[in-house]
């Protein structure tokens, strides 16, 4: 008998706040999170890299944008994430490390309830030839970056 393999979409109706903008030669996504939703944006997340979903799906505040991810498959020489910009739902197809990158940053702003940084950028494999594209992950609590003066005495370059 052969085993039945069901599929396992996960909808997260979280308040982000999602806005596609597209420049010349560059798409981004900005993503702007609260501090209030960090823990079912880091459980979403788990679920998504221990397999128990395929895909993960988050509807954006006040728009009818929305997110879906799903973890990549292997693919020889691909070491980007990709994503598709094409309608109301970006479709965005991610590397287990970069899945990893995102988890390690949530699951340290959730631990410690403020960010090293303001946000995180997640460079994409290019859409097209010459069209660079990123999703920027932004969140509220993040502490002071330090002046260029603290920064060289911190390196010990006074």
């Amino acid at each position: 008998m052969a085993e039945r393999r069901w599929t396992m979409k996960k909808t997260l109706p979280l308040p982000f706040r999602l806005k596609l903008v597209r420049h010349p030669g560059q798409t981004v996504l900005n993503i702007e999170l609260e501090t209030k939703d960090i823990l079912d944006w880091c459980l979403a997340l788990c679920l998504l890299k221990e397999n128990l979903i395929d895909a993960l799906l988050v509807q954006g505040e006040n728009t009818r944008a929305k997110l879906e991810i799903q973890v990549s498959g292997v693919t020889k020489g691909r070491v980007r994430s990709r994503a598709s910009f094409d309608s109301e739902t970006t479709r965005l197809d991610i590397t287990m490390t970069d899945l990893d990158y995102l988890l390690h940053f949530f699951l340290k702003y959730y631990r410690d309830g403020v960010a090293e940084v303001d946000h995180l950028d997640l460079e994409l494999a290019p859409e097209k030839a010459g069209q660079d594209a990123c999703i920027t992950f932004k969140v509220p609590e993040s502490v002071q970056p330090v002046s260029p003066e603290e920064a060289k005495r911190r390196l010990g370059l006074h």
